[in-house]
């Protein structure tokens, strides 16, 4: 058999070292990821906001609107979802049916692929997936597929061989990065739970009413610790005994020992966790319009309905002699601190990027390769799309939980919400 310890090389050759925290911040969790003592990764979630996503629910259809070959369900408690007719070639209806057209009142089994953003509802999709340490079973894509991070051929071939007989007509998977360091016996292993995890949910959800919660996803934290490629995760670090116990459980039962020496619960009644790593401050550049380079140079957001918009701005950068080498030394700093910021706030959808003009071909050519040598670093599925006609960057990055300013946004809504109500009660009082 194919011996992983090649391919542990290649992975962790230029790989960062990573230390989560997780403590609590006013009413609810702040999970931040640090590589190399920098923050690169922030997420919130409110007490009273529960993160719905990978959620697994029977679904109603309530609405079919055939022009824009789409439907909206009904699910949990009074949530309505998107449902793309054309996205989703394989519906699991649960309801007995003569053909596959939707009608009001049918039932589907769906999953919550999108948190809503703004003013669009949440994404619901039967092409769902279960996510493992190792292996993500996918539902309606029957492929065997292994981690873009794994680049090692003769391994990737060797698992392809060793893993395709898993693959139904039903659904196929994903193999992972933390795949690379453990036996393919290992990996089947944990393909054969997913597998018949996917059969235990299908065959229950026949048998239960509409908006019911099929199966719920771990919560924020711990999905963070599940989706970290953890042969670097140098340290988990909490202040909370609760979340160092749900911790200390999921590893078990995991069976992540290697993990589990790295968890660490916090006590020190003179220094908080949030202000030893400074955790104030990361949140205010996580929020800020502008964003400054070391050069003098800086970048301005600006998220909009539709997109997100990025300008940068030579600022007091004053630079070379050479106009055009000064602007590729800027736009390349921009191209990598834009990158750091995408997966900082969590931006997604369409990114557009204006860079400063450069008139050599060369310069541009130059300057995409980098920034998509740095978008390459973000776990998330980023793709440069190139320049458009205008000379602007387009950039698209999958969308899944809300980007952090919109979670603290929803915290500031529940606290208003919460004055009021307490104004209200007074006055009722008095």
């Amino acid at each position: 058999m194919y011996h992983w310890t090649s391919l542990g090389k290649t992975l962790n050759d230029g790989q960062r070292q990573k230390k989560l925290i997780i403590t609590s911040y006013q009413k609810g969790i702040l999970t931040a990821l640090f590589e190399n003592g920098e923050a690169v990764e922030l997420q919130y979630e409110a007490d009273s906001e529960e993160s719905l996503l990978g959620n697994i629910y029977v679904g109603r259809v309530e609405q079919v609107v055939k022009n824009i070959d789409a439907a909206f369900l009904s699910f949990g408690k009074e949530r309505t979802g998107y449902y793309s007719l054309k996205d989703n070639k394989c519906p699991c209806f649960l309801n007995p049916k003569n053909n596959a057209s939707f009608h009001q009142g049918d039932l589907l089994l769906v999953q919550v692929s999108k948190e809503p953003v703004k003013t669009k509802e949440y994404t619901l999709t039967s092409d769902f997936s279960l996510t493992g340490r190792y292996a993500v079973l996918t539902v309606g894509n029957n492929q065997m597929s292994i981690s873009g991070k794994i680049t090692d051929m003769a391994w990737r071939d060797a698992c392809k061989e060793a893993c395709k007989h898993c693959c139904t007509k039903e659904y196929g998977f994903i193999v992972r990065t933390n795949a690379g360091k453990v036996s393919f016996e290992v990996i089947l292993k944990e393909m054969e739970e997913l597998a018949d995890r996917f059969h235990f949910i299908r065959e229950k959800a026949r048998c239960l009413s509409a908006h019911s919660l099929i199966l719920k996803a771990p919560v924020s934290y711990l999905k963070n610790l599940r989706d970290v490629y953890d042969s670097d995760l140098t340290e988990i670090l909490t202040d909370k005994p609760e979340i160092y116990d749900g911790l200390k459980a999921y590893l078990s039962e995991k069976e992540q020992t290697e993990l589990l020496g790295k968890l660490s619960l916090y006590q020190d009644s003179l220094q908080s966790l949030f202000h030893l790593y400074s955790l104030e401050a990361v949140m205010e550049s996580a929020l800020k319009k502008r964003v400054w380079l070391r050069s003098g140079a800086n970048l301005v957001i600006e998220p909009t309905e539709a997109l997100t918009v990025i300008d940068v701005n030579t600022g007091k950068y004053s630079g070379k002699k050479n106009v055009e080498e000064t602007r590729l030394i800027i736009n390349k700093e921009a191209a990598k601190e834009i990158a750091k910021q995408l997966r900082l706030r969590n931006i997604s959808g369409i990114i557009i990027v204006d860079f400063i003009n450069m008139d050599s071909s060369q310069s541009v050519s130059e300057l995409l390769d980098y920034f998509t040598t740095q978008l390459r670093k973000d776990p998330v599925r980023t793709y440069l799309a190139g320049m458009t006609n205008l000379g602007l960057a387009e950039v698209t990055r999958q969308k899944g939980r809300k980007p952090f300013a919109e979670q603290l946004m929803e915290l500031e809504m529940c606290e208003k919400q919460r004055r009021k109500e307490e104004k209200k009660n007074e006055e009722i009082i008095y």
